[in-house]
């Protein structure tokens, strides 16, 4: 599966404990470039629609699903068993919530949110720990770094030397130029690109170098 096209699907309908959004922006993740490009060895139905986080208004809402309704802009996930399905004109969420900031930002949130979380907690990483965080300037890297210093943690960032500033801004000891913590910010998810739906290939393209520094979006 090595193309990336934009192209007329069926269009997907939520179904119990789901919703639907009408997408405003999705995220382009190192999973999807894998995927495509059969580096993950999963085998996925063809044609597939890449994508697993997005940002939209709700336009349909599943059966036994509360506290949303159609209007609402949210953010989220889809069901990641189905590896992807957010970076279309319509997607089906399985986990979502309000969208408190703007949508460009948490269509990369959920994933690398989830991400990051589920990695410090496996970790235990607190108030009063120390904890590195490799490829800080990364689409996770950046919510890791930003989550552990949210928590008291002592935050070590790896980057290369153009990103050490950038690293260093989001609350982190950058490792090759030593000390100097940098003041803390609110919290934020960075984007390195933002390309219209019909550009996708171009987002899998920037992806797969492995220089985005911060979150790739469709919008």
């Amino acid at each position: 599966m090595q193309a990336a096209i934009c192209a007329e699907n069926a269009e997907p309908h939520a179904g119990t404990g789901q919703i639907r959004v009408a997408v405003r922006a999705s995220g382009v993740t190192p999973g999807d470039t894998c995927l495509r490009s059969g580096r993950f060895g999963a085998q996925v139905p063809l044609p597939h629609v890449p994508g697993v986080d997005a940002a939209g208004v709700v336009d349909e809402v599943g059966d036994g699903v509360t506290g949303v309704g159609v209007g609402d802009e949210v953010f989220g996930m889809v069901d990641l068993a189905r590896l992807g399905g957010a970076n279309a004109e319509h997607a089906v969420l399985a986990v979502w919530a309000a969208k408190p900031a703007a949508e460009l930002e948490q269509a990369g949130a959920a994933a690398n949110v989830e991400t990051a979380t589920r990695a410090l907690d496996l970790l235990g990483v607190r108030d009063g720990t120390t904890v590195l965080v490799a490829g800080a300037a990364g689409g996770v890297g950046t919510v890791a770094v930003q989550l552990a210093a949210a928590r008291g943690a002592k935050v070590i960032g790896t980057a290369g030397p153009a990103t050490q500033d950038f690293v260093a801004s989001l609350g982190a000891i950058p490792v090759v130029y030593g000390d100097g913590l940098a003041e803390r910010g609110a919290f934020t998810v960075p984007l390195a690109e933002v390309f219209p739906l019909a550009r996708a290939a171009d987002a899998h393209r920037l992806s797969e170098t492995g220089h985005a520094h911060g979150k790739i979006v469709l919008v």
